[in-house]
Parts: structure tokens; sequence; C-alpha cells
């Protein structure tokens, strides 16, 4: 049986993560913190972790009083800070910190995946794909963050490291996508700037089956990005929601400029709240850049992985399970 810790297990990856790995009969430990919404670890089978990334000497003690994972998958992190500074304590610090304690002879485990974004990459062009050999141009402090992240375990060659990028994720228990959902259910559609993004989205199914197959028989010091592997412009994310919803709408395109000025007052009211809003200058920064397609040959061919789920079917499965629990 292997043993699975998950750090950021009671979020939407990490949970369908936790229930995936229950059903190929491996134990699973949750990492938590005390906060932590536990409405998705209900299984009981489910062992808990607390780790306090802020304090190294009791993280470690926790991590080498829990004994050796065969795999450890680090999906705990932060996509909305207030300060730059926040992104890499979060993101890039309490990473290495998991890392260094990880790399002691009796708690290595077999593999470390590591949970990044294809934000580390940033953006293409209109004639380049982005693929993992690419150098990395993030266009925000979560990518930077990220990216940083990634610079550490590539100087690590006798830690078994490997590295998912995945693009914009969805499916049940996702809460970003949500908010879009909720627009298209009452008959509106709003987009930000007048040239359609072209974008690439995952199902989480199939991102988890990608996470699997990376700790299976994935490469060492490899980053795999992740996509379903279909190129879309952003309205597509519409077209998907509602032919779910069963609905008609009015598209609403609002200037970049506009948007702007909108993120940034945004901003000041979630300064004044201590929480950073959906929107955000950090997200017009990536919205602002057109080109999001991606090239997964290395990711299928190395993985041996085949998506089951595009974006129009992945939206089906998302809104019935919205509709079910009520969200929408």
């Amino acid at each position: 049986m292997k043993r699975i810790l998950i750090t950021g297990a009671s979020g939407f990856i990490g949970s369908t993560l936790s229930d995936v790995a229950l059903a190929k009969g491996w134990e699973v430990t949750a990492a938590i913190r005390p906060a932590s919404d536990l409405a998705y670890l209900q299984d009981q089978r489910i062992r808990f972790l607390h780790l306090p990334f802020e304090d190294e000497l009791a993280l470690r003690r926790e991590l080498e009083g829990a004994g050796r994972f065969d795999y450890v998958v680090h999906i705990a992190g932060t996509t909305k800070a207030l300060r730059r500074e926040d992104y890499f304590r979060t993101n890039a610090d309490y990473t290495r910190r998991l890392v260094d304690i990880l790399r002691t002879d009796a708690i290595r485990p077999e593999r470390f995946l590591f949970l990044s974004s294809l934000a580390a990459l940033g953006p293409g062009t209109d004639n380049d794909r982005l693929h993992p050999q690419r150098a990395p141009r993030p266009v925000t402090a979560y990518g930077a963050s990220k990216l940083a992240a990634e610079q550490y375990l590539e100087g690590l060659p006798d830690f078994p490291w490997t590295v998912i990028q995945p693009t914009a994720v969805f499916g049940p228990r996702d809460k970003d996508i949500l908010e879009f959902v909720r627009l298209v259910s009452k008959g509106f559609e709003l987009y930000i700037g007048n040239k359609p993004q072209q974008v690439s989205f995952i199902y989480v199914k199939d991102l988890v089956s990608m996470m699997l197959a990376a700790l299976q028989t994935g490469q060492t010091g490899r980053k795999y990005i992740a996509t379903d592997g279909r190129d879309y412009t952003i309205d597509a994310l519409g077209e998907a929601t509602r032919t779910a919803l069963r609905k008609r709408t009015l598209r609403i395109r609002v200037p970049m400029r506009l948007a702007y000025i909108l993120a940034t007052l945004s901003e000041t009211i979630g300064k004044w709240r201590g929480k950073m809003p959906p929107l955000n200058r950090e997200k017009l920064n990536e919205i602002a850049k057109v080109s999001w397609w991606c090239d997964m040959e290395q990711t299928h061919d190395e993985l041996r992985f085949t998506p089951q789920y595009d974006l129009f079917s992945g939206m089906q499965e998302t809104v019935a399970w919205y509709r079910a629990n009520r969200w929408i």
C-alpha cells in the first residue's frame, strides 16, 4: 500500500486527489491547518497532519513523527494575496522549507510532486506555444512566486521532484469559476478586453489523473504542462456554460482601461477588508496577454496521458454538481 501525503488537501483539487487515492487503496494523509474546512475530507480512512509551515522546527517535528511517505504532493499555496511578499512567503519559502526537511534520508519520499501553475511560465506569443523548456516570463507576482519554487527544485538534482504546471482548473467544488457560472445563469456573460484570449482549460478529474501518472511514471526533474490539449478562446467558456445551463445570455465586453480602473478601486476596498478581491490588477495582467495556448506533446508522450474531458463535457458535470449542491 502506497502512503501519500497531500498538502492543501481541503481544497477542491486536493480533496479530489484524496478521493482518487483512497479508491486506489492508498493510505492518505491530509495536511491541514487548524482553520481548514474538512467538508470534503469526511472519509474515515483519511489521516490528518497539521503542518505549521511558518515554524520550521515544529514542521520538522511533525514530518519526522509521521514517518516516510512514498509520495508527497504539495498543493498548498495562495492564489490571492495583498502583497508581493505574501505570495513568495507562501508559495516559494514554505515550499523550500518543506523540501529541505523531506531531503532527510529517513523521510525522503519516492516522489515529490509540486503543483505549480502555467502562470510560472507566463504567456506565449502568437507564434509561440507554451512548453516546459521555454524561458519563463511570468507577468504576475503569483506566477513569479511559483517560478521561484520551481527554480529551487531545479537546484536539487539529488531530490526526486516533478512539477505539474496546470492551466485554469475547473470542476465540482471549485469556487473560482462559480461566479462566472452564476452570472451566466442570470443571463449575462462578462468579458474583459475587446480581443478574445487564446486560452486553455483542464477539468479537475483529468488533472488528478495526470498527477497520479506523474507520481508513478513521470521522470524526476521534469516539468509537465497540464491542459486538456485543446485550443479555446475565452468565448468558449461562455458557450460551454450556456450549453450546460441551457441559457441564452447578453454578452458584455468591458474595455481593458475601464477594467483597470475598477480593479484599482476593488483592490483599495480589498485592502481595507484585508482580502484580495477576485478582480485585481494581478489578474488583469494575465487577461491582457492574449496567447495561452500550450504544447502538450511532452506531457502526452512521457506520462502516456490522454484527457477524458474537454471544456464542454467537464462543464456539464460541474454545473450538475453546482445544482445538486445548491450553489446555483
